[in-house]
């Protein structure tokens, strides 16, 4: 038998499945973690509209509220966290229930649209 090993520098993960290798940068860079702020955003959101009782097709009208870097990553990232949401209205606004986000503090509020 012969045991082959990988170990990857910092910074990369490697897997090795049927002789091949996989190897991926770890590394995260602002756009990842503004990504990752605007998944978390519409994740959150979508509990409130359960919570809410509204109904999954529902727009909606969204207000947010965070320090420069959650507001960064929803301007950067404004289309898909609509699209996602289904929000007629988005906008910076200091409002709503206050959540905890990757170690930020935001509010977000969400109303039913008309």
């Amino acid at each position: 038998y012969v045991l082959k090993t990988i170990n990857a520098v910092e910074g990369y993960k490697a897997v090795m499945l049927n002789y091949k290798t996989a190897i991926i940068n770890t590394t995260l860079n602002q756009d990842l973690i503004n990504e990752g702020i605007a998944r978390e955003i519409v994740s959150k959101v979508q509990n409130l509209r359960k919570t809410s009782g509204l109904n999954i097709e529902d727009r909606i009208k969204l207000y947010y509220h965070g320090d420069n870097e959650v507001n960064d990553a929803l301007t950067m990232f404004k289309d898909y966290v609509k699209e996602e949401t289904l929000a007629t209205t988005y906008e910076e606004k200091e409002v709503g229930e206050a959540i905890e986000i990757n170690g930020h503090n935001v509010t977000i509020l969400i109303e039913k649209s008309e």
